[in-house]
C-alpha cells in the first residue's frame, strides 16, 4: 500500500482540524468575494424597507440613548420589536454581531460551516465528512438568494441552527448539566436572530429526532437514560426561553395584537391562503437535483407567485443522503431522514392538504408562519447532514485496509450514484417532452395584458396569435434551461461516481476521494449560488439610506414638517405605490403606508375595509381623522388641492385633515366591526364631532357648539413620549390620531391615571375635565422591563453555570494529570 493513503490519518487530530478550519474559511471568503473585495455592499430590497421603517427608531436612540421601542413612522405607528429591538443582555452571539461590520456576511457565515462541520465531526467522528456536510449546506443556493434579497434575520438564523442541533446532540449522549447548559445557550442564540420561523422548524427537526432517540431507547431497555436526557433537554429549553425574555416577552405580547395572532386576543393565526401563499411545487422539488429546473428567478414558470432562486443542493449531496438512509442504521439517520421527508411535505403547502390542512389546524404554531417553501432550508441541512454521514458510512463500510472489498456495499454506492446520474441524463434527453414549460394560467394573464394595452379584446385572433409565438419561445428558452442544468448535474454525477468506483476499487484512498468529493459539492453548489450573489446584485453606496433618493417632493414635504413644528402635526399618504407594501415614505415623515410582515390586526382592518371605499376611491373620513394632511401622487385628484408639482409628481393637500388630537362632543357605540366600518365609509359621518366607540364607557362627553371653548395644542412628539395641552370647558374626550395598542401605551392628565379607549375603531381617545390640563401618553410596556431583568438573571446563571463547570472540570484533569505524573515518577534513594 503506497504511503500517501495513509497520509491523512498521520497527522495529528489538531492539525487535521486546522487545515479544515482554513479550508471552510477559504470557501467563505471566495464564496463572498463580490462582497469582500469590490467595495460594495449587499444590500437587499427588504434592507431597504426595513432601514425606511427603522430611521425614525435609530434616529430618536441616537439622540436620547434610550430604545425607542415602538416605530412613529410607517403605517401610522407600530410597535417597533420587530423592526429594531436590540438586545440589552449581552450572549455570545455579540461576537458575530460586532464582526459583521467588518465581514459581512462570512463574520456569520464561518459559524454557519463550523457548526455543521462540528455535528457531522461529532455523530461520525470524520472530519472530512464534517468539510462536506458544511459546505453542502453552507452553498446550498437558498442561502445566497435570501441575502440578495435582504433577509438577513433568516441568514442568521440558519447561521446558528447547526449549534442548536450540535448542543441538542451532546445531551442525548452525555445528559449532564453542563450540556444542558450549552443547549440553553444555543437555543437563546438561536431566537436571538430574530426569525423565530426557522428556530421553529429546526425544532421540528429535533422534535422528531427526539421521538425516534425514545422509540429506540424503550426498544434496547436504556429508558432511565433517555429519560435524565429529555429532563435536561427540558431544564435547557426552559432556560434557554428565559434568556430570551427579552425581547420575545415583548413580541410574544404584540403577536397577539397581530394578524398573525388573531383579533387581539391571542387566538388564531394566519388565513390559510395568505399562509400557503409561495407553497413549493410537486415538480418544483426537482429544483433540488437540477437547479434550473423552473426556470430559476429570471424565467420562472412554476406555481408559485415569483421566487429569488431553487433550493439547490445538488445531485452529489442527494446520492449521498440516499447512501445514508440505505447504509447507516443510526437512529440519528432515521430522525433526519423522517424529518426531512416530513418537511418536503410542509413545504408543498396547498399543493398537499391532506397532511397540511391537518397541521394548520392542530399543531402547534404551524399556522402562524407562511411561505412553505421556506421548510426547504431546514430539508437542505438535514440532507447535508445526511450526506456528511453518507459519506463517512461509505468509508467506514469499506475497511481500513483497500482489499478485499464488501461486493453488497460497493454495489449500493454504485446504484445510488448510477441512479441518480440515469435520472440526470433522462431530464437532459427527454427536455422536450417532461414538462410544458408554462406558468399555469400565463397565457391568459399575458394575453389580457396585451389586449388592455391595446384596447382589444384578450380573446382576438391576433392576441392569441401574439401570445402563442411569444410563449414558444419562451418554452424553447425554457426547456434549455432545464436541459442545460441537468448535463450539469449528470457530469458532476459522472466525476463522483468514478471517484466512488476508484476508492472501492482501492485506486484512491478514503481521504482522498472524500476530499475530491468535497470540492466537486463545492465547485457545484457555488457555482450555482454565483448565479444569484455576484457584483451585479451589489450596490456601491455606503448609506443604505441614499438608495432611497431624497426627491424634490420629499424636500417640500419635508419642508412642511418642520413648519407645522416637527414631527406629530401630520401625515402623508403615498399613491405611488401599495400602501401596505410602501415603506419608502417612512424614511423621510409619518405616513400611512409601510412595509412588515406583521402588521397590527387594527391596521390591517383599516387598509381592508377603512382607507379605500367599495368603488376604489379614496375614503376622506379616514384620511381625515387619521390626520393625514398631504397626498402624493401622478396628477390632481377631486376633493384635494395641488400644492406641490413638477414633472413628474403632485403633492395634494387635505383640506378636511384633522389635527393629531380634537375633542369630540358625541360617541355612538358599534359593536360590530363591520358596522363601524361601513360608518365610517358614509359621507355623512363627521369623525371631527363624533367618536365611535366598540363598547360603552363611563365618561359622559359634551356636545360642541360655536360658543364651546376646545383647544389642543401638541407639546411633544416621540416615540415614547406624547404630549398636549388641552384645554376644554365641559367634559369631553379627546381623540387621539395615534393607533390603539394597548399593551404599553398609558394616559395620564395632569398626572393622573386615565384610561385609553379604543375609537373609530384603531384610535385612542382619554376622557378629559373641564379646564385646562396637561394629556400625557407614555409607552412604557412592562413587558420590555421584566423581559430584561429575567434575561439578564438567567444569562447569568447559565454562563456563569457553563464558566464554573469547565472550571471545574479543568481543575480535575489538572489534579488527575498532575496523581499520575507523581506516580510514574521514579522513588528518590
Amino acid at each position: 500500500m503506497p504511503a500517501w493513503f495513509e497520509a491523512w490519518s498521520r497527522l495529528p487530530a489538531r492539525v487535521q482540524d486546522g487545515i479544515c478550519v482554513v479550508f471552510l474559511l477559504v470557501v467563505s471568503i471566495g464564496f463572498f468575494a463580490p462582497v469582500h473585495f469590490s467595495g460594495k455592499q449587499l444590500v437587499g430590497s427588504d434592507t431597504l424597507h426595513w432601514q425606511a421603517m427603522a430611521k425614525a427608531m435609530m434616529d430618536y436612540e441616537e439622540a436620547t440613548g434610550e430604545p425607542a421601542l415602538w416605530a412613529p413612522n410607517g403605517f401610522a405607528g407600530m410597535p417597533g420589536y420587530m423592526i429594531r429591538y436590540d438586545e440589552v443582555v449581552p450572549q455570545l452571539d455579540d461576537l458575530p454581531a460586532w464582526l459583521r461590520q467588518y465581514a459581512w456576511p462570512t463574520s456569520h457565515f464561518i459559524f454557519l460551516l463550523l457548526g455543521t462541520f462540528l455535528l457531522v465531526v461529532f455523530l461520525t467522528g470524520d472530519r472530512l465528512a464534517g468539510v462536506l456536510a458544511a459546505c453542502a449546506y453552507g452553498l446550498t443556493t437558498y442561502l445566497p438568494v435570501i441575502l440578495v434579497a435582504g433577509h438577513n434575520t433568516k441568514f442568521v438564523a440558519l447561521c446558528f441552527a447547526p449549534w442548536l442541533v450540535l448542543a441538542f446532540a451532546f445531551v442525548l449522549r452525555r445528559p449532564k448539566l453542563l450540556p444542558a447548559l450549552l443547549f440553553a445557550a444555543a437555543l437563546a442564540v438561536n431566537l436571538r436572530a430574530g426569525h423565530v420561523q426557522i428556530t421553529y422548524y429546526v425544532a421540528f427537526l429535533l422534535g422528531v429526532w427526539w421521538l425516534v432517540e425514545g422509540i429506540g431507547a424503550l426498544r434496547e431497555g436504556q429508558g432511565k437514560r433517555f429519560a435524565a436526557a429529555t429532563a435536561f433537554l427540558a431544564v435547557g429549553a426552559v432556560l434557554g426561553l428565559l434568556m430570551v425574555a427579552q425581547p420575545y416577552l415583548a413580541n410574544f405580547e404584540y403577536k397577539a395584537y397581530t394578524i398573525r395572532g388573531g383579533a387581539g386576543d391571542g387566538a388564531g393565526g394566519l388565513d390559510w391562503t395568505y399562509a400557503m401563499r409561495w407553497s413549493q411545487g410537486f415538480a418544483e422539488l426537482l429544483t433540488l437535483f437540477v437547479a434550473d429546473a423552473f426556470g430559476g428567478a429570471a424565467d420562472y414558470w412554476g406555481p408559485k407567485p415569483f421566487t429569488g432562486g431553487p433550493h439547490y443542493v445538488g445531485g452529489i449531496v442527494l446520492a449521498l443522503a440516499v447512501l445514508a438512509v440505505i447504509r447507516v442504521r443510526r437512529r440519528s439517520v432515521r430522525a433526519f431522514a423522517i424529518a426531512a421527508l416530513l418537511m418536503t411535505l410542509f413545504a408543498l403547502g396547498e399543493h398537499f392538504p391532506a397532511l397540511n390542512r391537518l397541521m394548520f389546524a392542530y399543531f402547534p404554531l404551524f399556522d402562524a408562519f407562511r411561505v412553505p417553501e421556506t421548510w426547504l432550508a431546514a430539508v437542505a441541512f438535514a440532507l447535508a447532514v445526511l450526506a456528511g454521514v453518507g459519506l463517512h458510512g461509505m468509508c467506514k463500510e469499506a475497511g481500513p485496509a483497500r482489499k478485499p472489498y464488501r461486493p453488497p456495499e460497493a454495489r449500493t454506492a454504485y446504484l445510488v450514484f448510477g441512479g441518480a446520474a440515469a435520472l440526470a441524463l433522462l431530464l437532459f434527453l427527454g427536455k422536450d417532452a417532461l414538462f410544458d414549460y408554462e406558468k399555469p394560467g400565463e397565457f391568459e394573464q399575458i394575453a389580457a395584458q396585451v389586449a388592455r394595452r391595446n384596447d382589444v379584446a384578450a380573446d382576438d385572433p391576433r392576441v392569441v396569435q401574439a401570445v402563442s409565438e411569444y410563449l414558444a419561445e419562451a418554452r424553447a428558452r425554457r426547456a434549455d434551461m432545464m436541459g442545460d442544468d441537468a448535463f450539469r448535474t449528470f457530469l458532476f454525477l459522472v466525476l463522483a461516481g468514478g471517484l466512488v468506483v476508484a476508492f472501492h476499487a482501492g485506486k484512491l484512498p478514503a481521504w482522498t476521494m472524500q476530499a475530491s468529493l468535497v470540492l466537486l459539492v463545492t465547485v457545484d453548489l457555488a457555482g450555482v449560488g454565483r448565479r444569484y450573489l455576484n457584483e451585479e446584485v451589489l450596490r456601491p453606496e455606503t448609506d443604505l439610506a441614499a438608495q432611497i433618493p431624497l426627491l424634490p417632493f420629499d424636500q417640500f414635504l419635508q419642508a412642511k414638517v418642520q413648519e407645522a413644528g416637527g414631527p406629530g402635526h401630520f401625515r402623508v399618504l403615498s399613491l405611488l405605490g401599495d400602501p401596505t407594501t410602501n415603506a419608502r415614505p417612512a424614511l423621510y415623515y409619518e405616513t400611512l403606508s409601510g412595509y412588515h410582515g406583521a402588521k397590527l390586526r387594527l391596521y390591517q382592518d383599516f387598509l381592508d375595509h377603512i382607507l379605500f371605499r367599495e368603488n376604489g376611491s379614496l375614503n376622506q373620513n379616514a384620511l381625515s381623522m387619521m390626520n393625514t394632511r398631504y397626498l402624493v401622487g401622478l396628477g390632481p385628484l377631486e376633493g384635494y388641492r395641488v400644492v406641490y408639482r413638477d414633472d413628474r409628481f403632485a403633492v395634494l393637500e387635505n383640506p378636511k385633515a384633522l389635527p393629531r388630537a380634537f375633542f369630540v362632543g358625541e360617541t355612538e357605540v358599534i359593536p360590530s366591526d363591520e358596522e363601524t366600518f361601513a360608518r365610517l365609509k358614509d359621507p355623512a359621518f363627521d369623525p371631527a364631532r363624533t367618536a365611535l366607540l366598540p363598547a360603552p364607557i363611563d365618561f359622559e362627553t359634551t356636545p360642541i357648539d360655536s360658543t364651546s371653548t376646545v383647544r389642543v395644542e401638541l407639546v411633544r412628539h416621540t416615540p415614547r413620549e406624547i404630549v398636549f395641552e388641552v384645554e376644554t370647558d365641559a367634559p369631553r374626550l379627546l381623540v387621539v390620531g395615534e393607533v390603539y395598542y394597548p399593551a404599553g401605551w398609558k394616559a395620564e392628565v395632569d398626572d393622573a391615571p386615565v384610561p385609553i379607549y379604543r375609537a373609530n375603531h384603531l384610535l385612542r381617545a382619554v376622557p378629559v375635565p373641564a379646564g385646562r390640563h396637561t394629556v400625557r401618553m407614555r409607552f412604557d410596556p412592562a413587558s420590555h422591563t421584566v423581559g430584561v431583568w429575567v434575561a439578564g438573571a438567567s444569562t447569568a446563571f447559565v454562563y456563569g453555570g457553563i464558566v464554573l463547570l469547565l472550571g471545574l472540570a479543568w481543575r480535575r484533569r489538572r489534579a488527575s494529570a498532575s496523581t499520575t505524573a507523581a506516580e510514574q515518577e521514579p522513588a528518590r534513594p
